[in-house]
């Protein structure tokens, strides 16, 4: 019984550290933020932060590999319903621009993460999370391409047909470039995604 209060104590102090951080990281930057910064911001002690993370890259790798994982596993849990190929597509769009609205800071975390400290010390567990992504999403859209719904495409081209707009869109949105809100786009973004991966019949 102890022991699990430790252990959720521990969860609860590790993810107020993690919620203090990228507000921080968004505004100033990596370089920019300092581990007084996150002491302060979070009420963690230095020790506490060194404990969880062994320092500032780990909270930054921390940040960026718990973006990514809550995003693809989104992405999976979608595909592993077992959609139809229009479905699943128009879905796969309607995802990543609803992440995108739900989790702004996050997003602009990982799409203005360039640091090459956070990167290499990410890069282990991000190489893995996605060569498990990839490989389940790829096996689903080449079951789609086999059932004759989908065109079967190289797959670098897949995804940026499937997510290019809907990422320029979010880009600008988070960048305050755009008006209309990547939710609002989303049904044509999803159309569009949808027209440029279906299959085109033999005339």
């Amino acid at each position: 019984m102890e022991a699990g209060i430790r252990a959720t104590a521990s969860d609860a102090r590790r993810n107020a550290i993690l919620a203090a951080a990228l507000p921080l990281f968004v505004k100033k930057g990596y370089a920019g933020t300092g581990i007084g910064d996150i002491r302060r911001a979070s009420g963690a002690s230095v020790g506490s932060i060194y404990h969880h993370f062994g320092g500032k890259e780990g909270v930054a790798a921390a940040l960026y590999v718990g973006a990514l994982r809550d995003y693809q596993e989104g992405v999976l849990a979608l595909i592993r319903a077992e959609p139809s190929a229009r479905e699943g597509i128009e879905k796969l769009v309607r995802h990543h621009v609803g992440w995108v609205t739900r989790h702004p800071d996050l997003a602009r975390y990982l799409l203005g993460m360039r640091d090459a400290e956070v990167l290499l010390a990410s890069a282990k567990e991000v190489r893995a999370m996605n060569r498990a992504f990839f490989r389940e999403l790829y096996a689903w859209l080449d079951s789609q391409a086999d059932r004759g719904s989908i065109q079967r495409l190289p797959r670098d081209l897949v995804f940026p047909l499937a997510i290019g707009p809907s990422q320029e869109l979010a880009r600008n949105w988070l960048e305050g470039h755009a008006k209309t809100s990547p939710e609002e786009a989303a049904p044509v973004l999803a159309e569009a995604a949808w027209n440029a991966l279906r299959a085109r019949r033999k005339r």
